[in-house]
């Protein structure tokens, strides 16, 4: 059988063009690399290159095996992230997040159901989130859109608007509602981990100064003493946890308005019945 680390170098070599480059990628040297090739011809029985006194190249043979090799190196990658997410799932529940508010609203109530599993969340835009619950990266996802096909199983959670908050003297709270395009230009105080919101603010708003934020006491207090712009959710504001003396003005943009969905595989949905039996959709609002 083929050594995996001999088509690591083969395919390195078809990408790099030269014996030199391969081996330098590689951090080998160029002797061990060609008995590697010389191995990889061995095991294989045929020939991979045409070789000249100081040249060596791909023949036919060996740039269809290039092709080969990555599928291979491909799976052997594959193999290895779902068995290590297989491993993790049978003592860790990992979740991907595409907000902080629904992170705030159903960790409590993923670590009551689950008690003496570890819980391992991200925060991050959720574009990829499907392909991760496909490879085992997570078990669970919050979403900002329902999942298309039959591979999923989702369950709408919630909803959140998204505001602007204002100090009293800004212009912009004589309006009813605001356009994301109406704060372009402007310095904005921003918490840094937000997940797809982040893609959101930006894209319309390509001309304004994000003053990003790590720690939420700090973003606080610097909302609190300044004059900055800051965006605030209907979550807090429902519930009157806001910053005093602030104004808050919605936002009329679609994407400032979202559902949110609770999905996993379907495969997995008789192990995940009592959180999804406990969301409904006005769990987050």
């Amino acid at each position: 059988m083929t050594e995996i680390h001999l088509l690591e170098q083969f395919v390195a070599f078809a990408e790099c063009g030269t014996l030199l480059a391969a081996a330098e990628r590689l951090h080998t040297s160029q002797p061990a690399l060609t008995r590697s090739m010389k191995k990889l011809e061995a095991d294989l029985g045929v020939s991979l290159f045409t070789r000249t006194k100081n040249h060596l190249a791909l023949n036919e043979t060996g740039l269809h095996a290039a092709e080969y090799a990555r599928r291979v190196l491909e799976a052997d990658q594959d193999f290895e992230t779902r068995v290590r997410a297989f491993d993790r799932s049978l003592h860790t529940i990992s979740i991907g997040f595409c907000a902080p508010v629904p992170q705030t609203v159903l960790t409590p109530m993923i670590n009551s159901i689950f008690d003496g599993m570890t819980i391992s969340a991200d925060m991050m835009d959720d574009a990829d989130f499907p392909e991760k619950l496909e490879k085992g990266t997570y078990q669970l996802a919050v979403t900002h859109y329902r999942p298309e096909g039959s591979l999923f199983h989702s369950k709408k959670c919630g909803h959140e608007d998204l505001f602007i908050s204002l100090a009293p003297g800004n212009p912009l709270t004589f309006y009813p509602k605001i356009h994301l395009k109406d704060l372009d230009g402007l310095s904005i105080l921003l918490l840094s981990r937000i997940g797809f919101w982040a893609n959101v603010h930006r894209a319309k708003t390509p001309n304004s100064n994000y003053l990003l934020q790590i720690d939420g006491m700090a973003f606080a207090e610097l909302v609190t003493n300044s004059s900055y712009p800051a965006f605030s959710s209907s979550y807090y504001i429902r519930r009157r946890d806001i910053i005093p003396g602030r104004v808050n003005v919605a936002i009329a943009d679609p994407e400032c308005h979202t559902d949110f969905y609770l999905v996993c595989l379907a495969s997995e949905k008789k192990k995940y019945k009592a959180l999804f039996d406990m969301v409904t959709e006005k769990t987050i609002q």
